[in-house]
């Protein structure tokens, strides 16, 4: 029956995951375990024989049985599992990555118990220790696990949530209003969880801070949800993480010196272009063009690269960059005149869309 059959995974993920099927108590069968192979029945002798010569206890029980590991010898490690994983450790680092995103949050064991299981990592294996991620201040918050689930709830359900928002300074006029929120997604970024949807009152999307929600009510009221609902069509073509606000503008940035081979690196945006010139005083540099919706997370970028970065495009970009360039100076001692109109006319372009 399963002697055509074809099969996706490699000799040792299949030897692994007979290995799994025997330690389950299952006592499966050859073609029970070449039908959760997707393989032929002869290559699941093959890799019985294999288990056979790496030390496995086999023993296979008459007719009605099936193969187990002998109560009588000592518990057997599958030899390749530390293996496997030192072939994929980019596999491994996504893993601790993605947890240390959910830490705090009810479903941080629910997603390891899946990782764990995916990724076939052993508790005593010597990797998990020896991969980690670097410290960070973006821990994620602890999450009210009720208003968690409230939000999970409704989003299943595709009903609009009200709720009342602390810090409100998007839409401050409303600081004090109950808001009808249609729930599109829930996104983890810099250590806050954020509830992304559309807001009625406003008819525009807006991102939450579920920890500044309360008063929290489901009002059955359903929606449809977009072809387009997700966070990451929202943002203008740019990967600035969980930020958005005006309408898609041309980005255009120069960048000097050290800060060159990582911009080059980066994956800043879909439409991404590079260009390297000299400018005007004769210094070589390389100018990046994109298209974004996260003006104040492309702001943070420019600053994250110090002295080897200035904005060129759009108007606002640069205007808001002079005028905290100023302010900075001014802090640093020098004699520096700031021009606190610059915010205003800052804020007149982006609405504008220049």
């Amino acid at each position: 029956m399963f002697g055509n059959a074809t099969t996706s995974l490699n000799k040792i993920q299949r030897l692994f995951k007979i290995h799994q099927m025997i330690l389950n108590n299952n006592r499966p069968k050859a073609d029970e375990i070449a039908k959760e192979l997707k393989c032929g029945i002869r290559t699941v002798y093959k890799d019985i024989q294999e288990l056979y010569n790496m030390g496995a206890p086999l023993t296979y029980e008459g007719r009605y049985g099936g193969y187990f590991y002998s109560p009588d010898a000592a518990p057997w490690r599958f030899p390749y599992v530390d293996d496997m994983l030192a072939n994929n450790l980019q596999m491994l680092s996504a893993a601790k990555l993605l947890l240390t995103y959910f830490d705090n949050t009810p479903f941080y064991e629910e997603i390891e118990k899946v990782l764990n299981n995916v990724c076939k990592i052993q508790a005593d294996s010597p990797l998990l220790s020896r991969i980690a991620l670097a410290p960070t201040t973006n821990t994620t918050r602890p999450i009210n696990t009720t208003i968690w689930s409230q939000i999970c709830n409704v989003i299943t359900k595709n009903h609009v949530i009200r709720f009342r928002y602390q810090n409100n300074h998007w839409d401050p006029d409303l600081e004090k209003s109950s808001l009808h929120v249609e729930p599109y997604q829930l996104l983890i970024d810099e250590g806050k969880s954020l509830l992304f949807g559309y807001l009625r009152e406003k008819k525009a999307v807006r991102l939450y801070d579920i920890n500044d929600m309360y008063d929290i009510i489901d009002t059955n009221i359903p929606f449809k949800l977009p072809e387009n609902y997700e966070f990451k069509n929202h943002t203008g073509k740019s990967h600035f993480g969980a930020f958005t606000r005006y309408a898609e503008r041309k980005y255009k940035i120069a960048f000097y010196e050290d800060a060159v081979p990582d911009v080059k690196l980066g994956n800043w945006a879909d439409d991404q272009e590079f260009i390297d010139d000299v400018d005007e005083q004769g210094y070589e540099r390389t100018v990046v063009t994109f298209s974004s919706a996260q003006d104040m997370r492309v702001l943070d970028w420019v600053f994250k690269n110090k002295a080897y970065a200035k904005p060129l495009a759009p108007e606002s970009l640069v205007t808001r960059w002079k005028y905290n360039v100023s302010v900075m100076a001014k802090m640093a001692g020098y004699r520096v005149k700031v021009d606190y109109s610059l915010l205003d006319k800052a804020d007149k372009l982006e609405r504008t869309g220049k």
